[in-house]
């Protein structure tokens, strides 16, 4: 009887260890050569649905930019309260010039009322107008004397690194793009496909044309097929349980309580 590769449920398998199985397999390909198997045509698509399939188990969930945000959000959130609350609780001060000076911004200022709980890009747009505010020749002189100079200028210098981390999260997000387009199921359903379509033209040529080489490959490949059906089944011995949780600890059995001449205190 001729020496074929065996089969086992793929389907039943998680996507990483699916991803794994097929990494595992390409590697035997890779070594015995495309050439060796008769599967040159398939080889390319196979190594490239492999390789989306690994993208998807690895993709980052998370932005390292979003953290970047919401702490320099922070930092002009809360330039933002204290330019406000300064210029508001001068509009009472009984100091002529600094009243006037208050009394000067606050209308200007009315508009960013609330703005720190406006979403991420309008607040941005928001905080430029204010700083257009605060900035302009005519104001400086209120500015500096609410002693509001380096708020104003901490106020910039936080808006311009908000919108610096802004555009990093969108390259990060546009270097991701090609993986989170791909719809797990279908590059699954791919790479199992391209990887019956091997096991058809490698038995084939395992019955017409077998070569040593064509064998020992279908040998390496069931010993990787073996093992895996054995993690489908739920066989495999190790630290895990099939569905990847730690297995239930072995319970300490309780001391005493046995036959009628042991247990536990007396009283």
């Amino acid at each position: 009887m001729a020496t074929q590769i065996k089969s086992f449920g793929k389907s039943r398998m998680t996507i990483g260890s699916c991803s794994e199985f097929h990494n595992n397999a390409l590697d035997l390909i890779t070594q015995t050569t495309p050439a060796e198997l008769h599967i040159e045509a398939l080889e390319p698509a196979y190594s490239q649905a492999v390789g989306q399939l690994a993208g998807i188990v690895n993709r980052q969930r998370a932005y390292i930019s979003t953290a970047q945000l919401a702490d320099t959000d922070k930092v002009r959130d809360n330039a933002v309260g204290t330019i406000s609350s300064v210029v508001i609780a001068y509009q009472t001060t009984p100091v002529e010039d600094k009243r006037q000076a208050a009394m000067l911004l606050d209308p200007q200022l009315a508009a960013y009322k609330g703005i720190r709980k406006h979403e991420y890009s309008k607040e941005t747009a928001e905080i430029k107008g204010m700083l257009g505010v605060l900035q302009a020749e005519e104001n400086q002189a209120a500015v500096t004397l609410l002693g509001l100079d380096a708020e104003v200028t901490a106020l910039a210098e936080a808006n311009a690194a908000f919108e610096a981390a802004f555009l990093g999260k969108a390259q990060e997000k546009s270097t991701r793009m090609d993986v989170e387009d791909l719809d797990s199921e279908q590059v699954v359903d791919q790479a199992n496909a391209l990887y019956d379509q091997i096991v058809q033209t490698v038995n084939a040529y395992a019955i017409v044309q077998p070569t040593d080489e064509l064998l020992a490959f279908i040998n390496d490949l069931n010993g990787i097929v073996g093992i895996y059906a054995d993690i489908v089944d739920g066989t495999t011995s190790g630290g895990s349980t099939p569905d990847g949780s730690d297995p239930e600890p072995t319970p300490e059995p309780e001391p005493g309580g046995g036959d009628e001449d042991e247990g536990g205190s007396p009283l």
